[in-house]
């Protein structure tokens, strides 16, 4: 064999986005997480296109900034959003694959069957779609299918506490990447429980549903109460296990009392530095770690956090030659080579390093964030077919 060649085969839709900055990690962070992306979008934005190539649904909302941001996805969103409510079950119960193309079977397979952080994409795009785009059509066209939906996880709840599930799936410890590690399963679900169910009583307001949405009132009220008795220590203000995911989750969904919110930051600062400036999140919680810090002028900790070729980090992916992203932090405890559910970083890229910050359909702000010891960084994106453009320079004497 002396020469081999292959052709890069993706779907048609549009990149609009671009992002690049003076600091070489970030820029080719960038580059592989793209080239994930782009092999992961056929028909169906799929985990991996070598292996199980099926629609995992958590990582279309998990990343829904960087796949919007850098990608004409409305059409995709669109399509997606039909898939997943084709295959909800007559219960209302969601899977966590769309199309549900097979169903796992044995003793091992019931939290691969439903997990709300995976079935939660039915509200999650919907939502996520309006604010980016303006667009309340998925609102209205599917607001029954995801009453549906948070009607059945309140029968599958104990007292408001919701246990199923995956968790924080493949977040960062000792050996192989799977289960949860730091965090408890059942604080995260209960978590997004509260977070589907209060979204979808928004959208009984907006579709004119007074009467659904004073009742999802109360189940929220009853949910967040109930997350609070069962994982908040008021003593050291840390939830659940004091893990990253455990703290970041509620501060980002504003389950955290306002009077503790800046204990429970404190504690979440604490935690990254005891490990060295390092993240243990996995495929949930990097999107609310990432989130909670730069939503509190943490920029300084995001960067420093990421910042490195050390294992957790997508430098260290770079270091043992990547050249798309990879399933777990650790690369070489096997799975996935090519699978950009970890891509979280993109979602904050053009949003908020070069600070093109979009809102129901317009650019709502462009607020760069210097950080660290980045020079300058550009970037651009697409807001109702318009290109917008912005740029910074840093001068470090």
């Amino acid at each position: 064999m002396k020469d081999i060649q292959s052709c890069f085969v993706y779907n048609s839709a549009r990149k609009i986005g671009d992002f690049e900055c003076s600091n070489q990690l970030f820029n080719d962070t960038y580059r592989i997480i793209d080239r994930a992306i782009r092999s992961n979008w056929q028909a169906v934005w799929t985990d991996c296109p070598h292996r199980e190539k099926l629609g995992w649904l958590e990582q279309d909302w998990l990343n829904f900034e960087g796949l919007a941001y850098n990608y004409d996805c409305k059409s995709m969103v669109e399509q997606t959003m039909q898939q997943i409510v084709d295959a909800q079950h007559s219960d209302g119960s969601m899977p966590e694959i769309a199309p549900e193309y097979t169903v796992f079977q044995g003793s091992w397979a019931q939290p691969f069957l439903e997990s709300p952080e995976w079935g939660g994409a039915l509200v999650a795009l919907p939502m996520l779609y309006y604010r980016h785009y303006g667009d309340s059509s998925l609102i209205h066209r599917y607001y029954p299918a995801m009453k549906h939906y948070v009607d059945y996880l309140h029968t599958q709840d104990s007292c408001y506490i919701l246990k199923q599930g995956l968790g924080d799936w493949y977040d960062y410890g000792e050996g192989r990447a799977g289960f949860s590690k730091n965090t408890p399963v059942p604080l995260v679900a209960t978590a997004h429980y509260y977070q589907w169910t209060s979204w979808v009583q928004h959208f009984a307001r907006i579709t004119g549903r007074s009467f659904e949405s004073g009742g999802l009132q109360y189940r929220c009220d009853q949910i967040r109460e109930a997350f609070q008795r069962a994982f908040y220590n008021p003593q050291t203000h840390q939830y659940g296990t004091g893990s990253q995911a455990s703290n970041a989750i509620p501060l980002v969904m504003r389950l955290v009392p306002e009077e503790d919110k800046k204990a429970v930051l404190a504690n979440l600062i604490s935690d990254i530095c005891n490990h060295g400036n390092r993240l243990t999140t996995g495929d949930v919680g990097n999107r609310y770690l990432f989130a909670a810090l730069l939503e509190n002028d943490l920029s300084e900790l995001f960067y420093s956090m990421l910042n490195h070729d050390d294992v957790p980090g997508y430098g260290y992916q770079l270091k043992k030659g990547m050249t798309t992203l990879a399933e777990q932090w650790d690369p070489e405890q096997g799975a996935s080579r090519n699978h950009f559910m970890m891509a979280h970083i993109n979602n904050h890229l053009i949003k908020n390093v070069v600070g093109i910050n979009i809102s129901h359909g317009t650019v709502a702000m462009i607020a760069p964030t210097p950080m660290g010891d980045l020079k300058s960084a550009r970037g651009s994106t697409e807001v109702n077919g318009q290109k917008v453009k912005q740029h910074f320079e840093v001068n470090i004497k």
